[in-house]
């Protein structure tokens, strides 16, 4: 692995940060792009069922792969840190167990997956029909496990070693090639909900094999692996033991983001079957645009990273500064048009009337969120970069617990306005306790 340079003036640290943000940015609008697609053809069914079946299918999967979330993010934290300390075996061996990992973890998910099914299943009120759908769905989603968390270790890599466009190349034949599948298989094909899930696998297996190739000449295989003389790295205690601790945290913290998730689509369930498709294009919308903010908070989290394992607090400080000023100016452009053309954005989703009509009442939450979404975005970069997971763990335990709270008092007053403020709670108390916490980060001891 080749070293990274540090950027030396400020002008110098807002052109590495928009160097690194603006590829993961066009990447990650890809992402939800896959969902609208998704929610798009769904909404053109003659049954609100298959919109619904989609979204509660879509949730589930998320539930499950979030979980798993460690692997790209402990993955990227610890190999920028060890490109920072210019220790370049360690971060080559560092890839090398979590795409192992990561392929471990997939196989097991495939063969668990039914079961988890069922009791994801169990806590939703939902009619047989939507219930047929969504299963017919999972079980084909479910093939693609190895692929989906093996494409988690590669994006983690390609982020710590700042390799930003082909992070780009990546998830462009995975999402635009799932775009393509899935329109394709819905214009000719009678496949319905089973031609979206299939469009997904074969665009994962598809984009892993490229990742592959991508970091063929950067993880050092041959020398690890086929030359090494002892092969007892992979196994060394104490590399495991901080790998699996940043894990423990990072699960920890991604169960009660998608515990958070999970009951927000619940209590839409439970809301009726109309607002349960408002909200799932109204999230749809919401994961837009956190996608895009993602790609400053990747940009923090690898710089921060970097300097951390540098022991170089002026570089810190600086990278945290510089994400934090285009992260706010992002933020601010998609309140701006959530505001203006937030009704005919949704109303290119569904063709349901119906649907249109109810989502107006709700839109402006989705405006509000960029602002008060970005600050959590922004710390949780900076957080994984420098590997201090207990800290995330804790803050999301907390703002869990208060979004908790928040909706069992609220929906049952307000209804969805009292979801959507549950909601918005969640993401201030995120940004509350990691703000809290950040001072920690600035004690860098050689």
């Amino acid at each position: 692995m080749t070293s990274i340079s540090t950027p030396q003036t400020t002008a110098e640290w807002h052109r590495r940060v928009v160097w690194l943000a603006v590829p993961i940015i066009l990447s990650n609008l890809t992402v939800p792009l896959v969902g609208i697609v998704d929610t798009a053809v769904m909404g053109r069914m003659d049954s609100s069922a298959y919109l619904s079946a989609t979204a509660i299918a879509a949730t589930l999967f998320s539930s499950i792969y979030w979980i798993f979330g460690f692997l790209r993010m402990g993955t990227s934290g610890l190999l920028s840190q060890a490109l920072g300390a210019a220790n370049h075996v360690r971060a080559e061996r560092t890839a090398l167990r979590s795409i192992g990992l990561a392929l471990v973890f997939g196989v097991l998910t495939w063969f668990t997956g039914p079961t988890l099914f069922t009791l994801g299943m169990w806590s939703m009120r939902v009619p047989p029909d939507v219930y047929g759908l969504a299963e017919s769905y999972f079980s084909i989603r479910l093939i693609s496990a190895p692929a989906t968390l093996m494409l988690y270790s590669i994006i983690g890599i390609l982020v710590g070693q700042q390799r930003m466009p082909q992070v780009l190349a990546v998830q462009l034949l995975l999402n635009v090639g799932n775009i393509i599948l899935t329109i394709w298989f819905f214009a000719f094909f009678d496949w319905h909900i089973k031609g979206v899930a299939a469009a997904t696998v074969i665009s994962e297996y598809a984009a892993a094999f490229l990742g592959l190739w991508l970091l063929r000449s950067s993880l050092g295989m041959r020398q690890h692996l086929l030359q090494s003389e002892s092969l007892a790295w992979i196994w060394d205690k104490q590399r495991l033991a901080e790998f699996f601790r940043i894990g423990r945290d990072l699960f920890i913290r991604t169960l009660c983001l998608t515990a958070s998730f999970y009951w927000l689509t619940v209590l839409s369930s439970r809301l009726g079957v109309t607002v349960l498709a408002v909200n799932a294009i109204l999230l749809q919308m919401v994961h837009f645009m956190s996608h895009a903010l993602d790609g400053f908070s990747h940009a923090a989290e690898t710089l921060a990273g970097h300097a951390y394992g540098k022991r170089d607090r002026p570089a810190f400080s600086n990278a945290v500064k510089a994400a934090s000023i285009w992260g706010a100016v992002m933020a601010m452009m998609f309140t701006v048009v959530y505001a203006l053309f937030g009704s005919a954005i949704f109303n290119v989703m569904t063709t349901q009337t119906e649907v249109q009509n109810a989502a107006t009442t709700w839109l402006w939450w989705v405006a509000l969120t960029p602002l008060i979404g970005v600050w959590s975005f922004l710390l949780d970069g900076i957080f994984i970069g420098t590997t201090h997971t207990r800290e995330m763990r804790n803050g999301m335990i907390i703002s869990t617990a208060l979004f908790l709270s928040a909706s069992l008092v609220l929906v049952p007053l307000l209804g969805n306005h009292g979801l959507w403020s549950s909601y918005c709670i969640l993401m201030l108390a995120r940004a509350a306790t990691l703000g809290w916490w950040y001072p920690r980060l600035l004690i860098l001891k050689n």
